[in-house]
């Protein structure tokens, strides 16, 4: 129409949008005419800011990742850490619901201990412990020491009929401990027989130190028959006798030959006795001294003709004609000095025992440290168990031939502090006024005692147990089991106040105990796997495994600088003394034993400054 103003076109509503979002993105640029030259402009310019947005954000995202994985795993850590620290908890805990009889609660601290650590390396042990426990406890009533009673007369009873001596002595013996009128004429005429019989059995196997034990308990109950009595004295004889080989070769002669007089049949004291006037001879011989060396050869000519023993009879005897006779003093015997060197041994002093399979007893040697080498010595015969004292050169160990407990001075000089065969695993305190040491009571029980080396007061029962040791700070730990056979593991006690003893493992085997220089931890053998391991027991809780191989392993000793840890181990059919670091790195051997060490479970290597 005339005169109207013509309508303005509607704009499109992604027109409106465009026009509205430009300046949001470009500022003051939006009040400039848009051209079609402009827009590539802008957009690479928001593209740009897009790209370095988008770019410092992965790496923020990286940054995080890896601060996050960082963070993850030390959690971790703390929190396996805290685990092991609250399974070590329960499982102490476990140990005193044990020794309080409490088997359910006892089961449930140690199931609690697995669920925060599966392969715990006790909590395993206990549990199984407390479930045997629970399922042979008497009820609780007044009948509960009957039943027990008759529960061990049962057991015994059973091994008495399968003639199995040692056992049922063993179970009578705690029978008679427990409860001295459970059918004691019963018990009594079981357990005469069953030592008797242990004894003889043992002697006919060569085992004569056990077979001596038993008959000398059986003696204690009646007298034996004429045939007992001759075994026994011969086995005592016989043994007194090779105390003495390689030793004294004078009371070894004279004792052979008294034996041979009394059983010239009697095991093999014939070739016992010519083998001793041969070494004799031959000892007097290196010496230069013809005579005696003469002498010798002649006896042992008389037992048995060689046409080598001859010559040198005769060779001796024409040295002797034309020497002139002077006096000379009787050689006691082969210990020789400290001049074998075993490289790379560097700190302190090592002692040790090693079986001699010609005398079936053990030697005692040492080896010493100059700094870069050691030295080995051969210091006793028939000899074993040492135990250096805590920062002295004064060493204590079972001596088989007085019988005692003997004591070597660092001039060399030696005491006998107790005299008798029944005591073993001394150990000196480390002041040195003190030692301790086990000994088995009148039913076959042992006991850890004290007793003050200068020989005043009497010695004092601790605990039952055995293989006793005394650590640097005073602390004296032994394995044990309380009077009964239940209860056992290591204990650990400072004699010297009223607190009573605090067990620490929970198995009669956990044994061969080695305090660390610090004596803030025990080192120890266990056969708990099945096989012979070396483990590290701290005094305020918790265990590691040391050492796990298919070999056997066991005996450890640590430096007094702690810096490596020695053991024995038999690899290869040989036993030896093998040294490694405390993480259980560079683990090498240090010197052969030979093929035998019997009972090795009994034996003891001490390593002291």
């Amino acid at each position: 129409m005339k005169g109207r103003r013509p309508r303005r076109p509607r704009a499109l509503p992604w027109v409106r949008v465009q026009e509205d979002t430009i300046p949001l993105l470009i500022g003051a640029e939006a009040e400039e005419e848009e051209t079609p030259s402009a827009r590539p402009t802008i957009w690479k310019r928001v593209r740009f800011v897009l790209l370095m947005l988008a770019t410092f954000l992965c790496l923020l995202a990286v940054a995080l990742a890896v601060a996050g994985y960082i963070g993850v795993q030390a959690g971790e850590q703390a929190r396996l850490e805290r685990r092991a620290a609250l399974a070590d908890e329960h499982y102490r805990r476990g140990l005193a619901r044990l020794d309080a009889g409490e088997y359910e609660l006892a089961i449930a601290e140690f199931e609690y201990a697995l669920q925060l650590v599966p392969e715990h390396p006790l909590a395993k042990q206990g549990l199984a412990e407390a479930r045997a426990r629970l399922a042979t406890r008497p009820t609780p009533t007044s009948q509960a020491t009957g039943d027990v009673a008759r529960e061990l007369y049962e057991e015994a009873k059973a091994a008495f009929e399968q003639e199995d001596w040692p056992r049922a002595a063993r179970l009578l013996n705690q029978l008679r401990a427990f409860a001295p009128d459970y059918e004691r004429e019963s018990v009594e005429e079981m357990l005469f027989t069953s030592l008797y019989n242990a004894g003889i059995a043992a002697l006919a196997q060569d085992s004569l130190e056990e077979g001596i034990f038993y008959l000398d308990q059986a003696g204690q109950m009646r007298e034996l028959d004429a045939d007992a009595l001759r075994e026994l004295e011969l086995a005592r004889r016989y043994l007194r006798a090779l105390g003495y080989w390689a030793v004294n070769w004078d009371i070894c002669i004279q004792q052979l030959e008294a034996l041979y007089a009394l059983a010239p049949n009697y095991r093999d004291v014939f070739q016992r006795l010519y083998q001793a006037r041969l070494a004799y001879g031959n000892l007097w011989a290196e010496q230069g001294e013809m005579c005696p060396a003469a002498a010798q050869y002649d006896q042992a000519l008389r037992l048995m003709n060689s046409a080598d023993l001859v010559q040198k009879r005769d060779d001796a005897a024409a040295i002797c004609a034309v020497a002139t006779p002077t006096p000379i003093a009787p050689i006691t015997g082969t210990l020789p000095s400290g001049t074998t060197m075993v490289p790379g041994f560097t700190s302190g002093r090592l002692a040790y025992a090693v079986y001699n399979p010609q005398t079936g007893l053990y030697a005692l040697y040492t080896v010493v440290s100059d700094g870069a080498n050691g030295y080995v010595s051969r210091v006793a015969e028939g000899a074993d168990q040492p135990c250096w004292r805590w920062g002295g050169g004064q060493l204590i160990y079972r001596d088989r031939l007085a019988p005692g407990i003997a004591l070597l001075q660092p001039d060399g000089s030696r005491v006998l502090l107790r005299a008798g065969g029944d005591a073993a695993w001394p150990t000196l305190s480390p002041d040195g006024t003190r030692y301790a040491y086990a000994a088995p009571d009148g039913t076959g029980t042992w006991y850890v005692y004290i007793a003050r080396t200068d020989g005043t007061g009497a010695p004092q029962a601790v605990a039952p147990g055995w293989a006793p040791v005394w650590g640097p700070t005073g602390m004296l730990a032994w394995t044990g089991c309380e009077v009964g056979g239940s209860a056992c593991g290591i204990y650990v006690d400072q004699p010297d106040d009223s607190q009573p003893p605090v067990r620490l493992t929970g198995n009669a085997n956990d044994t061969g105990l080695h305090w660390a220089p610090g004596g803030q931890a025990l080192l120890y053998m266990s056969d708990h796997t099945g096989n012979w391991d070396l483990y590290l027991l701290g005094v305020s809780g918790g265990v590691q495994v040391l050492l796990s191989t298919p070999a056997i392993e066991g005996l450890p000793a640590w430096s007094p600088d702690g810096s490596t840890i020695a053991f024995l181990s038999y690899r290869d059919n040989f036993w030896g003394i093998y040294l490694m670091q405390p993480d259980g790195g560079n683990l090498r051997p240090l010197f052969d034993l030979g093929a035998e060490m019997p009972n090795w479970q009994n034996q003891r290597i001490s390593w002291g400054p």
